[in-house]
This record gives C-alpha cells, sequence and structure tokens, in this order.
C-alpha cells in the first residue's frame, strides 16, 4: 500500500518587534514674549551714592589734570618757539638741552609752582648758567625731569643763553634727603646743579632728592 506523502508548507516564525517610532517634525511654537512684568525701582542705597560721587570725583580729578598737561605743553612750545626766533623784549631766556633723556625746554625764573609747571626753574640767588658759581635748575620728576635718573656721568648738558652755548659735563650723581642743603653751596668753577624729586615713581610727596651735578667743559 502507497502512502501519499503530502507537502506541507513550514512557516516562518514572526519576529515580534514593536515597529520603528516615526519622527514628526516638530511643531513651531509661539514664541510670543509675555509682557514684562514691571521692575520695582532700585533703592539708591549709601554703597551707590559713595560710588557715583567717587566716579564723579576720578572724572573731574582727570580732566583736570589733561587739562594743565595741556596747558604746560602749549606754554613750552611757544617759549621754545619764542627762544628760536626772537627774544621778548627786556628779558633774557635760557634752555636747557641733555640729549641723553631727550630733554629740551625753556628754563624758567624761580621754582613757585606756576614756573616749575611750566618748565625747569632756575632758583633764585644761584649763579646764572655759563657764568661763574653753582646755578641750581629744579624740575617737577612727572614732567620735565622724569627721565633725570637715567644721566650718566660723562654725559653732556647744554645751556644756550645770549646767544652763547655752554658745555656742561655730568661729574657727579647722587641722593640726598629733603633738607640737604649741600647742593646749594657755593663754588669757585661753574658748575651746573639739576635737582629733582626722589623715587622718581613714588606715590605722593617724595622723601629725598635725585641731584645732577655738572662742570662747564667749554662755551
Amino acid at each position: 500500500m502507497q502512502v501519499l506523502r503530502t507537502s506541507v508548507r513550514r512557516r516562518r516564525p514572526r519576529l515580534s518587534c514593536n515597529p520603528l517610532p516615526v519622527l514628526q517634525p516638530a511643531r513651531w511654537r509661539n514664541w510670543t514674549k509675555p509682557a514684562n512684568p514691571e521692575l520695582p525701582a532700585r533703592k539708591s542705597g549709601p554703597r551707590r551714592i559713595v560710588s557715583t560721587v567717587l566716579l564723579a570725583v576720578g572724572g573731574i580729578l582727570c580732566t583736570s589734570v589733561t587739562a594743565s598737561y595741556a596747558w604746560m605743553y602749549l606754554e613750552q612750545k611757544e617759549l621754545l618757539h619764542e627762544f628760536k626766533t626772537h627774544q621778548p623784549a627786556g628779558e633774557v631766556l635760557t634752555k636747557l638741552s641733555i640729549p641723553r633723556i631727550g630733554l629740551r625746554a625753556v628754563v624758567m625764573e624761580g621754582t613757585s609752582g606756576r614756573s616749575l609747571l611750566l618748565g625747569p626753574g632756575h632758583m633764585t640767588g644761584s649763579a646764572i648758567p655759563g657764568n661763574g658759581g653753582n646755578a641750581v635748575i629744579a624740575g617737577h620728576r612727572d614732567t620735565f625731569f622724569r627721565h633725570l635718573q637715567n644721566l650718566r656721568i660723562g654725559d653732556a648738558v647744554y645751556v644756550m643763553r645770549s646767544r652763547k652755548r655752554f658745555h656742561y659735563i655730568v661729574t657727579e650723581k647722587r641722593v640726598v634727603q629733603a633738607n640737604d642743603i649741600s647742593v646749594l653751596r657755593a663754588v669757585k668753577g661753574s658748575e651746573l646743579t639739576l635737582i629733582t624729586c626722589y623715587p622718581t615713581h613714588f606715590i605722593g610727596p617724595a622723601p629725598r632728592r635725585l641731584v645732577i651735578v655738572a662742570k662747564l667743559a667749554r662755551s
């Protein structure tokens, strides 16, 4: 007896997996800004008042210093022009020139606050630059004499007066106390003494003085 075989299709097992999520484009949100609530007014406390006052004072000081330097520069520029072109009637101008520190300035007579603001000041009572004796010239450390400490022994210092040029050579450099008056001593020859406050970068009144002594070489 022959048995007929029946063909049975085998079913493949189904994989049970969750369907992949479909990414949907995000909807545009309405970014309208909500109405800003009223901000409470800031109370002006003591700190705010103090800071405002300090800023105002600082601005006034900076403006004053800038105006003073601008006025000094313009006045000295006019004096140099007068020295080069013509001398004012009844007045003899003296010009100080130091190549090492790039200084060219007309020397004022006297060492008052106004004189030293306009230029180096010749100390009244000391010898006239170019003549015999000790000629003393002072200057502020933060203006005309701010680089005086860079001078070295042997450097040249020139003084022009009455159409004559006097050549000095630096022979001494020292620091003394503010009350040391030995720098005003009388000498037999012809010397030039330059004085400024020291240290040059000191904040406030400097306690000492920088003294440069130069002797006349020739005229």
